[in-house]
């Protein structure tokens, strides 16, 4: 018998948050307890299961919530789909009430991810703090990462960029509505920030992040034009703080946008998610 999959809750009075460490460490759920509004997209189609190495993630495990996409996002010199992270189990090595923090090991290259979640006291405020370690003796690590986060959307929702037109979320029930998938890459920002609004402007998540460290974000917008496993195509979209401007990890480092961490060097970064009011 199969057992059941871990989930792990980290909750205050203003958010609850749920780490599913078996799914790639993936965050399953973030909702608001002010309002009761889930902020993740969950397939529908497809169920929440732990992967085989062989597995696609478009397949298989486009389940929805937050995943680590790291040393790539699209298949790129060796690296599979949307990278390496998503189809393992993560260590659980820190767990308190207001954190945990998980490490995965590298598979095609020798690394250690490691991303610890905490809510800041008394607020509606998440800290992701990631270090990479390069664990060869001898060679670089080449990589691109991004935060993956598929989020529940309304009509009227509106992404909100610093310095740049908002996007509003189109309505998908009229006659003249056209279907679309697009994924673009906004930046080198000046302002690290990028938020989602509710359809009637009274909350939002917004994320914070040093653009020395995380320059780009991917704007993945799905409305209702793509599904990767032969099912009614999805109606979600992702906001993507991101380390490289192009989801190839080879197209990247052409670019000169992708990371090169030396032999035995570490790199952090660190983004916040917060709730709106």
């Amino acid at each position: 018998m199969v057992s059941p999959l871990r989930e792990i809750e980290i909750a205050n009075d203003r958010i609850r948050v749920v780490v599913a460490p078996e799914l790639g460490g993936k965050i399953s759920s973030l909702v608001s307890r002010n309002t009761g509004r889930e902020w993740l997209w969950r397939n529908p189609h497809l169920p929440r299961r732990r992967a085989a190495a062989s597995d696609s993630y478009v397949a298989l495990h486009d389940t929805g919530g937050i995943d680590e996409c790291f040393p790539t996002v699209a298949p790129s010199l060796g690296f599979p789909d949307h990278g390496e992270l998503w189809s393992q189990p993560w260590e659980v090595e820190e767990l308190g009430d207001s954190q945990i923090s998980l490490v995965a090991q590298g598979v095609r290259a020798p690394y250690r991810f490691r991303r610890t979640l905490r809510l800041v006291r008394a607020s509606a405020r998440i800290e992701l703090d990631y270090e990479v370690a390069n664990r060869s003796p001898d060679r670089e690590l080449a990589f691109v990462w991004c935060l993956h986060p598929l989020f529940a959307i309304e009509p009227g929702m509106r992404v909100e960029l610093p310095g740049v037109t908002p996007i509003r979320v189109p309505d998908p029930r009229p006659a003249d509505f056209t279907p679309s998938a697009t994924k673009c890459f906004v930046g080198p920002l000046a302002q690290g920030e990028v938020a989602l609004r509710s359809s009637d402007g009274g909350e939002a998540l917004r994320m914070r992040f040093d653009t020395a460290q995380v320059p780009f974000v991917g704007l993945w917008q799905n409305y209702a034009g793509w599904s990767g496993a032969n099912t009614e195509p999805y109606f979600n979209l992702g906001l993507e703080p991101s380390i490289g401007d192009s989801d190839s990890l080879e197209a990247a480092l052409r670019r000169g946008t992708g990371a090169l961490l030396p032999a035995g060097a570490r790199r952090t970064w660190s983004v916040g998610l917060e709730l709106e009011p």
